[in-house]
């Protein structure tokens, strides 16, 4: 009953009415309940997020979801946040780079294709930069040939 106590606009006796039909349920089926409402939360959380940030990758997305529910929650030390943050940071530049390799190959570029859009001294200076992290110019370009090649 706590939960039902902190909601607006649900009286002490609908939710009590509620847990009692609940209550006649077999414990698989009450399981299924819990499991469904609590997969709908995590679901809704992410849209926002994906609404909230339209170009997030998966990863990042990820690594938002945790920030807000567990660690802002209150649920995850600072520790073990820093630590989960630090192995997603080094995924996420992973990712971006392999989506900005992937750009490449879809468009037939090579490193020295890319220096010349760039107006670069060479390709070994791209492929010296993806290596360390993508930088913004090109993470916009992984974007804009997503988006592109979405529609």
């Amino acid at each position: 009953m706590e939960f039902w106590n902190k909601k607006v606009n649900v009286s002490k006796e609908a939710a009590q009415m509620q847990i009692s039909i609940i209550s006649k349920f077999s414990p698989e089926k009450r399981m299924k309940i819990a499991l469904d409402f609590a997969n709908m939360g995590i679901d809704q959380t992410r849209k926002w997020l994906r609404e909230k940030y339209p170009n997030i990758s998966d990863l990042e997305l990820n690594l938002e979801f945790v920030r807000l529910i567990y660690y802002e929650g209150g649920t995850m030390s600072e520790e073990l946040w820093r630590f989960y943050e630090r192995i997603m940071e080094k995924k996420i530049k992973k990712d971006w780079a392999s989506r900005f390799r992937k750009m490449m190959r879809e468009n037939n570029w090579e490193y020295d294709d890319v220096a010349k859009l760039g107006d670069f001294k060479n390709g070994k200076v791209i492929a010296a930069t993806i290596s360390r992290g993508l930088p913004a110019f090109a993470k916009l370009a992984v974007v804009v040939h997503e988006l592109k090649n979405k529609s």
